[in-house]
């Protein structure tokens, strides 16, 4: 299958083979979990533009969950596609299942570390991936296959390339956030202002919960995408704080001189 065209097509930024092999422990037993034939994972992504991030809150949601559903839509089709060549494949969830680890929530295929694995950028401090050409404003998808990455072709700008780390660790992203959701060991969810405003603090421990059963997560997912459209993102602080915001495809558009202003 001739993934460069499929992805042309799918007008998708980036995107990279990674075979298990070259993923860590963790992150490769959380593949052959989700999916024990397991062999390789495509992930790919597309950019988030600079003015999105400072559009109203209701406008910046509805253009980052129509990047978000296309993404998704990408990656039912290609593992379609796949599969009708005989590929066993399985396209990452973008709303549930999701799992709890450490009393954090975690997608149930880690795509930030897998992207990092596979050349496309390098993890930020709190785990936020950090690309040359659009800084941290990637939003990904992904399919794990049953074939491994050298069996595919190999597409020309695909997988190999280890980019130098971009995060410096000067901490703007963790002042940046007003609910202290970041921190050393990463991101919690419930701390976001955007989470937050749906699970109050008292909810929390509930939440988890509930997050923390299969069965419920079955029953909860149909209205996954109804919530997410109907919820707004309301802070976005950790990305337009960090020095690498707008990477090289943002240079030349003026971003707002007070990121601020924008979330309020």
């Amino acid at each position: 299958m001739d993934l460069t065209t499929f992805f042309q097509e799918q007008k998708v930024d980036v995107f990279s083979e990674v075979s298990l092999d070259a993923l860590s422990d963790e992150d490769r037993a959380l593949v052959v979990h989700f999916f024990p034939v397991a062999q390789s994972v495509i992930v790919f992504g597309k950019e988030v533009p600079v003015p999105v991030y400072h559009l109203p809150p209701k406008e910046k949601t509805r253009e980052m969950l129509r990047i978000a559903e296309s993404l998704d839509t990408t990656a039912a089709r290609l593992a379609g596609l796949l599969e009708a060549e005989q590929v066993p494949a399985r396209p990452v969830p973008l709303y549930l299942p999701v799992r709890v680890a450490h009393g954090r929530i975690q997608g149930v295929v880690r795509l930030k570390q897998v992207a990092a694995a596979g050349g496309l950028g390098s993890l930020g401090r709190n785990t936020v991936l950090l690309t040359p050409r659009f800084g941290p404003r990637l939003l990904l998808s992904g399919v794990v296959t049953g074939y491994r990455a050298r069996e595919f072709l190999q597409a020309e700008g695909s997988a190999g390339r280890k980019e130098a780390p971009l995060c410096k660790g000067c901490g703007r992203c963790i002042r940046a956030c007003p609910g202290g959701a970041l921190g050393p060991e990463g991101v919690d969810a419930f701390r976001c202002r955007t989470v937050s405003a749906w699970v109050p603090p008292v909810l929390v421990p509930a939440a988890k919960w509930i997050l923390g059963l299969a069965v419920m997560q079955k029953c909860v997912a149909p209205l996954a995408p109804w919530i997410a459209r109907m919820a707004t993102i309301r802070c976005s602080l950790c990305v337009t704080g960090c020095p690498n915001f707008s990477g090289d495809e943002g240079k030349g558009t003026q971003a707002s001189a007070n990121p601020a202003r924008d979330e309020k």
